[in-house]
């Protein structure tokens, strides 16, 4: 072997190479040249095809919004019911500290910025001088009570 055929090797892999590229530069143009089909048709995608892909859009937002609404109006309402706890178990614990400091059945009592309604029901129990006490506690003028404790209330 001479040094000409090894420098003739050594440009093998570059011609194999552009031989290579040029072949799949054919195989693309073969593709986008097939016999009734233009340019412009393969370009992109169709009209119906990305309103087909909005439409799906706007039902998944759609759908994302109304999830994001329901689960703002569960943590108001989960919200209510927490701080309706709360008073009711303030209202009860003066019962038991004053037993009868409480003469109405119902009262208004104002707590944390907001007006609640308290309703308290006393009930015998098998102990002598021991009462059940039911505070029921809703927003005012609401119908149904956002929070409903039993306790028991002695002398």
């Amino acid at each position: 072997m001479n040094i000409e055929s090894i420098h003739a090797l050594s440009h093998l892999p570059a011609l194999l190479r552009r031989r290579c590229r040029k072949t799949q530069t054919n195989r693309v143009f073969q593709k986008l040249n097939r016999p009734g089909v233009s340019k412009t048709q393969q370009a992109g995608f169709t009209l119906i095809e990305v309103l087909v892909a909005l439409a799906v859009a706007a039902i998944a937002l759609a759908a994302l919004s109304r999830a994001m609404g329901l689960s703002v109006n569960q943590q108001s309402a989960l919200e209510e019911r927490v701080v309706a706890s709360w008073v009711a178990q303030d209202e009860l614990i003066k019962v038991q500290i004053m037993p009868g400091s409480r003469s109405e059945a119902e009262q208004r009592v104002e707590q944390f910025g907001r007006e609640w309604q308290t309703r308290m029901m006393l009930e015998d129990t098998l102990v002598a001088n021991v009462k059940k006490v039911v505070m029921e506690v809703q927003p005012e003028g609401a119908n149904t009570p956002s929070a409903s404790l039993v306790t028991v209330a002695g002398p």
